[in-house]
């Protein structure tokens, strides 16, 4: 195949080129150690399955005593260290080395989970040549730069309708990049968004306190049904209770999978249900919004949750991991249905929490939390950095640690999605330290794409910066977070390749290509094209980017403490494209629409090559739809503003000459036709394209525009009908856009 054909995620430490490549026949048999650990089981298995779906050839997979030294073989496991030419540095558990030679394939870690990590590697490097199936010749060796390596899924619209088998997918393609942890947020609370109702969410059924739950109404538009749907529905982890096998799933394929559980900031649902232990207000009510600190109940309460889930879940499966998180606890909008503007606070005012510093309670309460966990069994407590850098209580916090024998239990996270280095430097990052310097365990956590139902996110410059900081500071894992997507297909990639190694230098331009011609094979110029013209309008936090974010539906989900709510959609966005004093409206239709025709472009490219085959499944059309997603709502928005000048024309020409304005009036209405069948398109686009988990979200998003144009539609239709049978002295003006005074 040749060296400069060879592509490997993650990059490797140290390869060896030999001349020329081993053919694979089916002569050739994967042998095992006679006492194989489950994990070098699977690795064997995982090649003879990889060798019969690339050449049809089953191969046996056998024990070291049903082998012979004279047949070609493929040796799998840690038992065949002493055939190694290469010598195995056996600091690193995933350290492996891959020999590749005729007749002699060695795959073989300093530890089973190593082994595992040179299989996917050999798997990356079988190739059909002509009609046969090749590997080079080559010598790796190779260990990652961080210990974890992984993946956040929050518990969010998307991830709590993930069946079983969507969870072992996405396990199955972290093993295939060597992500090797997977943090499964499994509860927390934001704030009011759809239907006055608070955004809340429970994975696990907690037998100790059956009041909590979570259950969801979505309603939104099917292209595919062609009708409204309306689904009402609690998080299929918790109905079927299935946590424990996907810990023990992940097992098999080397992913160390742990439960991420918030209080006090991200808390509605417990103080709720639990209205004694809710932190009280200056009215002497509970609050439904975070705990009292200094009642000895919460912290029973918080145990008790604690305890179910180790002794459920973790316990059974060997797992001495838990995610407490304590991230932004302060004050909010959102949080109180019947008064869905007040800012309400987590903090509890008792005649007990009044008198102590919050950052006591706060220090005190986390603590406790550690603490037990470690009396339970847990070596791996990580708690997030930023509530921590808030209160300015790093220091104190790493002294108590240290007081109580915690600090090796114990991993900071630090979390940052943005792009910009200069952010690092501040306090909330210990000046660009992470607690280096007080001894801390460090993680560091990006952005691996989280917003699927808003719009396409590249997050390539957030993953490189965290990353490389990160590894400069020591950091022991790494975890971006997320929300399971394969149309962020190339940002876990990007995660993958600078989380394993940071040793080889590669910039942003270097993994992009190497990503195209990975992924796209033969097509990869084109692809690297598309996907320049892709990042023009995806690069998060970018001008580009935060103004495409303005026209979509999200962000007017959110409570506004100077507007109505709900939040009018898209009028609102109409109002401020309109009424922004900065850039008149006509030079944002003029960016509109050439952003319009970057979208339009990198689509274009991403449908010539369609058929191309790709390891991830319809790779290309999730582009493909991202790419319409921007395209069709931006031509969307320039058709919306042409409608609603147009008609304003109908109404000036009405007194004066009606045939004229019957005609601006037959275009009004083909033109809010052409916007409705655009979203209709992209949404049913979408529909065939993405996970099934994700369509609720996604298509109650787009909804709301597709709503829109229908009212607008029948508007236009009415007085069309009024203006053609001159049934009116004046066209009336559109209702549903006086709140924008357009017309």
């Amino acid at each position: 195949m040749g060296e400069s054909e060879i592509l490997i995620f993650p990059e490797v430490k140290e390869i060896l080129y030999k001349e020329g490549d081993v053919l694979i026949n089916a002569s050739y048999r994967i042998v095992v150690g006679d006492d194989a650990s489950p994990i070098e089981m699977e690795t064997a298995l995982g090649i003879a399955k990889e060798v019969e779906e690339l050449s049809k050839q089953r191969l046996q997979v056998v024990k070291s005593y049903q082998a012979s030294e004279k047949e070609s073989l493929i040796l799998v496991g840690t038992s065949f260290r002493d055939r190694l030419t290469t010598k195995l540095d056996r600091s690193e558990p995933e350290g492996y080395v891959l020999e590749v030679d005729d007749g002699r394939i060695i795959l073989c870690g300093n530890a089973p989970s190593g082994t595992f990590y040179a299989g996917e590697t050999l798997k990356q490097l079988l190739k059909i040549v002509g009609s046969k199936l090749a590997v080079p010749k080559l010598t790796i060796k190779d260990c990652p730069d961080y210990t974890y390596r992984g993946l956040y899924v929050e518990s969010k619209w998307g991830p709590d309708l993930m069946t079983l088998d969507d969870w072992k997918d996405v396990i199955n393609f972290m093993a295939s990049l060597k992500l090797n942890f997977l943090d499964v947020g499994v509860h927390g609370c934001w704030v009011i968004q759809y239907e006055n109702q608070i955004t809340e969410f429970l994975l696990l059924p907690l037998r100790n306190y059956p009041k909590l739950k979570t259950p969801k109404t979505i309603r939104y538009y099917s292209p595919d049904r062609k009708r409204w749907v309306s689904l009402t529905y609690l998080p299929r982890m918790f109905t079927e209770d299935f946590f424990s096998e996907i810990i023990a799933y992940g097992k098999k394929r080397n992913v160390t999978v742990r439960p991420a559980f918030n209080s006090l900031g991200h808390n509605t649902l417990v103080p709720r249900e639990y209205p004694e232990i809710s932190a009280i207000g200056e009215d002497g009510k509970p609050t439904n919004y975070g705990f009292c600190l200094s009642n000895p109940e919460t912290l029973k309460v918080m145990f008790n949750i604690y305890d179910e889930i180790i002794e459920r879940y973790l316990k059974p499966n060997g797992i001495d991991f838990f995610n407490i998180e304590l991230d932004e606890i302060y004050p909010e909008r959102g949080k109180d249905p019947s008064d869905p503007k007040r800012l309400v606070e987590p903090w509890c005012r008792c005649l007990h929490c009044n008198k102590k510093r919050r950052e006591d309670l706060f220090l005190q309460y986390v603590i406790a939390l550690i603490r037990h966990l470690s009396e339970k069994g847990i070596n791996k407590i990580n708690v997030w950095n930023d509530q921590i850098t808030r209160m300015s209580i790093l220091n104190e916090f790493a002294s108590r640690l240290k007081e109580e024998n915690l600090t090796d239990k114990v991993a900071v996270t630090w979390w940052y999605y943005g792009p910009r280095e200069k952010d690092l430097e501040t306090s909330r990052f210990d000046s660009g330290k992470f607690g280096s310097d007080l001894g801390l365990v460090r993680w560091i956590a990006p952005m691996a794409g989280y917003y699927f139902w808003w719009m396409y996110q590249s997050l390539l410059p957030n993953i490189y910066l965290v990353l490389k900081r990160g590894f400069e500071q020591g950091a022991e894992g790494t975890e971006a977070y997320c929300t399971f997507d394969y149309s962020f297909h190339k940002n876990y990639y990007c995660l993958s390749d600078y989380s394993w190694n940071q040793t080889k230098k590669r910039d942003l331009t270097q993994f992009n290509e190497k990503y195209a011609k990975t992924v796209f094979k033969d097509e990869w110029r084109k692809a690297l094209n598309a996907l320049e013209q892709l990042e023009k309008l995806a690069s998060a936090e970018s001008q580009i980017n935060s103004f495409l974010a303005s026209l979509f539906y999200y962000r007017y989900s959110y409570v506004h403490p100077e507007r109505d709510y709900p939040r009018p959609y898209p009028q609102e966005v109409i109002e401020s494209l309109r009424n922004d004093p900065r850039k008149p409206l006509n030079e944002y239709l003029r960016e509109i629409k050439e952003l319009y025709e970057v979208a339009k472009s990198s689509k274009e490219i991403f449908l010539s090559i369609k058929k191309v085959r790709t390891a991830s499944p319809r790779l290309v059309d999730h582009y493909i739809v991202e790419c319409e997603r921007y395209q069709n709502t931006l031509r969307i928005f320039s058709l919306i503003f042409e409608a609603v000048e147009d008609y304003k024309k109908a109404r000036e020409l009405y007194l004066k000459d009606r045939e004229e304005s019957s005609k601006a009036i037959d275009k009004v209405t083909a033109t809010v036709d052409e916007a409705l069948e655009l979203q209709e398109t992209m949404m049913l686009n979408i529909e065939k394209t993405k996970s099934p988990y994700l369509l609720p979200q996604t298509l109650r998003d787009l909804s709301f525009m597709k709503e829109f144009l229908v009212a607008l539609q029948e508007e236009v239709s009415k007085a069309k009908e009024e203006c053609h049978g001159r049934k009116v002295s004046e066209l009336p003006s559109l209702s549903i856009n006086r709140r924008i005074g357009a017309c």
